[in-house]
């Protein structure tokens, strides 16, 4: 993928308090004032088009001026910078959230001081021309977002994922309709490609050739976090495979959405994705769980519900369970309880249309206690092979009497007996 490699420019003001004494780092801001403890801060009011900048890959060289004092420096552009991010140059090399540049050859400190003195004057005006290096070029400065989508209340949409997605050159989603309706609120006009579980496989390398050109790319699912039942998992592998970033940022999901308002113990559990949707794979799936010490969560549709339920109620009656619907949305309801009690509420025309969550707590503690032996005179044939066997009379007499309730030094006598037999 090819991008323009036009020159960009940032005008900025000068202001008294700029001092330019970082070593690792210089900054223009769009504020207007300056505190006397900005040490990075070579500029302020910046102003500059935001889109030009998001369109530069690879290695750049900034030209400073401000009349008749110039400097340059040298940097690579952060994969990772997105729209409404600070302008940000540094030294450190790897990609940072919050940074225009990295890979900045000197910091504020190492600039031209004659350049900064003029700065601090009344008037001064500083501009930036950020222009592509012709000899570099962006190989393995792309970077795959996955990003977070609300699962219903669209006021769950965080700021960083929009900005993450009016930033990057493509989206990669389910289905293109479903997320133009979900963008277009925002005013957010991106390129969206159809990448699904039929064709994701087949366009991963198509997608990871794009990478290693420098594209920004985000992937989407229809609501939550990708992978997550979702498709995406095989271009996640190839990505770091392949050496290239990928990063996350984070957004609502219906398990943990789930588990945090549904009474039952969240702090070990298993998510198992959609249940099967055969019936003797459904069942042979709960057969599984009749010991499992820990919380498991489904995906299920409103259609095989009450056949879920069903057989939940038959195979593990004991356990209770969480079926929760429309989370985050209008009509969002938990339905706790056994499963024979929850079906029953449906059956009396308790409504489960909409996504649904299925949270099946899991099998209650053993009885640690040691099982008796089948009768008294299994015991003493057992006791005797240990009397016999030389153990220690006191060792034995105590563990008699725990195991049967009986005073210790009845246990004791009643082992010393038998000793006194074998001699």
């Amino acid at each position: 993928m090819k991008h323009p490699a036009k020159p960009v420019l940032i005008h900025c003001k000068g202001h008294p308090n700029i001092r330019a004494s970082h070593a690792k780092t210089f900054e223009v801001t769009r504020d207007l004032d300056l505190t006397a403890s900005g040490t990075c801060i070579i500029g302020v009011d910046a102003q500059y088009d935001e889109a030009a900048l998001l369109a530069l890959r690879g290695a750049v060289q900034m030209t400073l001026r401000c009349g008749p004092y110039e400097d340059t420096a040298t940097a690579r552009i952060n994969p990772k910078y997105q729209a409404g991010a600070p302008l940000i140059w540094r030294r450190m090399p790897t990609p940072e959230p919050r940074t225009f540049c990295i890979g900045l050859d000197k910091g504020a400190s190492q600039l031209n001081r004659d350049l900064i003195k003029a700065l601090q004057q009344e008037g001064a005006e500083l501009e930036i021309t950020v222009a592509p290096l012709e000899t570099q070029d962006s190989e393995g400065d792309g970077i795959l977002y996955l990003v977070g989508t609300p699962i219903g209340n669209m006021d769950d949409f965080s700021p960083r994922a929009l900005s993450v997605l009016q930033s990057v050159d493509m989206v990669l989603c389910e289905d293109t309709r479903t997320t133009k309706e979900l963008l277009s609120p925002f005013g957010i006009e991106a390129h969206l490609t159809a990448f699904h579980d039929h064709n994701e496989r087949a366009r991963t390398p198509e997608m990871i050739d794009r990478l290693r050109q420098g594209a920004r790319l985000a992937l989407v699912s229809d609501a939550g976090m990708p992978l997550i039942s979702d498709p995406g998992f095989p271009l996640v592998r190839a990505v770091r495979e392949a050496g290239l970033t990928v990063t996350a940022v984070p957004g609502p999901d219906a398990v943990t959405t789930a588990l945090s308002i549904a009474g039952i113990p969240p702090d070990d559990f298993r998510f198992m994705g959609f249940l099967p949707r055969k019936p003797t794979l459904r069942r042979s799936r709960f057969e599984e769980l009749r010991a499992t010490p820990y919380t498991c969560v489904f995906y299920e549709a409103p259609h095989r519900i009450e056949k879920t339920l069903s057989e939940i109620a038959e195979i593990l009656p004991d356990r209770d369970i969480a079926l929760c619907r429309n989370l985050t949305k209008f009509g969002e309801k938990v339905l706790t309880g056994p499963a024979a009690e929850v079906l029953a509420r449906i059956e009396a025309g308790e409504a489960v249309n909409g996504e649904l969550v299925l949270i099946l707590a899991g099998a209650p503690p053993k009885d640690d206690t040691p099982d008796a032996p089948a009768d008294a005179g299994a015991l003493d044939r057992m006791l005797e092979s240990l009397v016999a066997a030389g153990l220690p009379t006191k060792a034995l007499g105590d563990a008699l009497a725990k195991a049967t309730g009986i005073p210790r030094r009845d246990g004791f006598a009643k082992v010393q007996a038998m000793k006194d037999a074998l001699e």
